[in-house]
């Protein structure tokens, strides 16, 4: 299934971008080491059950604009969960970019 690009990078923006960098930007701001698990996003599927980042990453993935390359933003997930994990706040702030580049991507495809 495919979703226009617009409202898909929203879906990802809101339900990934948002719950890891937020916290990451608010650590960094306030300053000192982040408290275990406080960067660590606290995800739910469509139905409020708790779900990982990879796992939503996974359902999103299978409503991606066709043609649109979502690899590198999935890497880049991948590192900034594992930053989260490890309380890296740079790590965390990295995946700002990364969807950046992924709208960028998707505004070249008919309808982005």
């Amino acid at each position: 299934m495919s979703t226009d690009p617009p409202a898909w990078l929203a879906r990802v923006r809101h339900d990934l971008v948002k719950r890891l960098v937020w916290p990451a930007r608010d650590r960094r701001d306030m300053g000192g080491a982040p408290a275990p698990g406080e960067l660590a996003p606290r995800l739910v599927d469509d139905e409020g059950a708790p779900i990982g980042a990879e796992a939503r990453w996974a359902a999103l993935v299978r409503e991606a604009p066709s043609g649109l390359d979502v690899a590198p933003f999935g890497r880049a997930l991948a590192k900034a969960t594992a930053a989260a994990a490890a309380g890296d706040v740079d790590g965390v702030l990295a995946l700002e970019a990364a969807f950046d580049e992924l709208a960028a991507l998707a505004r070249t495809l008919k309808g982005g």
